[in-house]
């Protein structure tokens, strides 16, 4: 399912610190179903797919026995980590990863509306988590509520990996280990509508940002380009975290670049 321009969502509760003080409230606020929210999609909804240059609004509704206190949306990138209450998902190329978003609101009486709004930018791919939360006033969390946001995005360059050192990228139950001075075959394609004009794979090693080893893809600007290319791990190649970056612009000079977390050791 897909919204567009102003979407309406329901969404879930999350977690701030705070204490009861002792109090004799000691009941966590709940999400609660509106009247006038009849029709809009359910607040158990687990993924929501969106477009990229979109506005998209969740709303909201929380309910507590004696009186709200905060609420807070959490949007961001669901790359490298997972929520336990969240879907776990498989092998995703995120793009625009430092898109975010953080909003805190106040909440007052035993139930209240509230939306969120956030505009999808024009570099996003990928999955992000939205993390809702929130507490009465005497502090009582409710549980977080998880929903993972789906960017679509038909604006950008997409690469597509189909072999890493002869397996795919979709089997990984974890970020690949390579060895100082080994060869990694990777395999895959680049396609944008509007052609690719610029196209590159590089190593980079996240200590200091520094290039280990890059290649520029031959591209002639066609919309879809296959590219195999060996990656060679220096044989003194400093043991650590390390990120395989691709890049692409397409023919109007629209840049995106998306990779993944390799290990060095």
């Amino acid at each position: 399912m897909k919204f567009n321009i102003e979407t309406l969502i329901g969404a879930g509760a999350l977690t701030l610190a705070f204490s009861s003080c002792g109090t004799s409230d000691t009941e966590p606020p709940t999400l609660c179903q509106a009247q006038n929210l009849t029709g809009l999609p359910s607040v158990t909804l687990d993924e929501i797919e969106v477009e990229s240059v979109t506005s998209v609004t969740v709303l909201d509704a929380f309910c507590d026995d004696t009186e709200l206190g905060e609420v807070r949306w959490d949007l961001h990138s669901a790359e490298g980590h997972e929520h336990e209450e969240g879907e776990e998902e498989g092998f995703v190329l995120n793009s625009g990863t430092d898109w975010a978003e953080l909003e805190t609101r106040s909440l007052e009486g035993t139930s209240a509306e509230e939306g969120f709004t956030f505009d999808v930018p024009l570099t996003a791919r990928g999955i992000w988590d939205l993390v809702v939360s929130v507490v009465d006033a005497e502090g009582n969390a409710a549980p977080d509520f998880v929903s993972q946001i789906h960017v679509e995005n038909d604006h950008i360059p997409e690469f597509v990996l189909g072999q890493v050192d002869g397996v795919s990228p979709d089997t990984w139950e974890s970020e690949p280990v390579w060895s100082p001075g080994s060869s990694i075959v990777v395999s895959g394609a680049i396609r944008d509508s509007d052609g690719i004009a610029e196209a590159e794979l590089l190593l980079i090693l996240e200590a200091d940002e520094s290039t280990v080893w890059s290649s520029e893809l031959q591209v002639s600007g066609d919309s879809l380009v296959f590219f195999t290319e060996t990656v060679v791990i220096p044989a003194d190649a400093v043991e650590g975290a390390y990120h395989f970056e691709m890049k692409a612009t397409d023919g109007t000079g629209v840049e995106m670049h998306t990779g993944f977390h390799v290990e060095v050791e």
